[in-house]
């Protein structure tokens, strides 16, 4: 400072604050109201999808090659196309199949269970108490106990016959696949 004079470059930042000619969300929108978050996924793990090529739509917009999150709707009729965040596509599903296995486990009745299933469901049963033990002395400790591993897939292929790419989500016991019809 020189007889009283500030120089331009030790300004205030507070002084341009006010008069900052944008806002601060220019849609008005908060982080919070995005679609994702309006219609969110039920968890943040999901299988990763990996796009390898350019894919074209019809109004002239295309994906990016890339590592993207795949998640199926509460629904069970479209899959998500998800990057950092933030909703890339919408896909529809055509079909959809459970493990028909897995299922009849968790629906079937005590009475109808075979020896061998009364076994499982006694280990079963023995693991969720230990799992409760150790649940609650990481809860003392104030960490987080490690998650269970789930088998999660996602894979893409295109199909030169119909012009379109196959999309196959896969997680724990549910499949689904989708399609994405390109322009030739």
């Amino acid at each position: 400072m020189i007889d009283g004079i500030i120089t331009p470059k030790i300004r205030d930042i507070d002084y341009l604050t006010p008069a900052a000619p944008y806002p601060v969300i220019p849609s008005g929108l908060t982080v919070h109201q995005g679609t994702l978050y309006r219609y969110a996924i039920p968890t943040d793990e999901q299988p990763i999808l990996t796009i390898e090529n350019y894919i074209p739509d019809y109004n002239g917009n295309f994906i990016k090659p890339g590592h993207y999150e795949l998640a199926l709707s509460d629904d069970r009729e479209f899959l998500y196309l998800i990057e950092s965040h933030e909703l890339v596509a919408v896909i529809p599903v055509f079909k959809l199949a459970e493990n028909e296995k897995e299922l009849k486990k968790y629906y079937k009745s005590k009475d109808e269970l075979s020896s061998e299933e009364k076994a499982e469901l006694r280990k079963k049963k023995r693991k969720e108490k230990f799992k409760k033990i150790i649940d609650a002395k990481y809860a003392k400790t104030g960490a987080t106990p490690p998650k269970e591993y789930e088998h999660m897939e996602a894979t893409i292929e295109y199909i030169k016959d119909g012009g379109y790419y196959l999309i196959m989500y896969e997680k724990g016991f549910i499949r689904a696949w989708g399609a994405i019809r390109v322009k030739q």
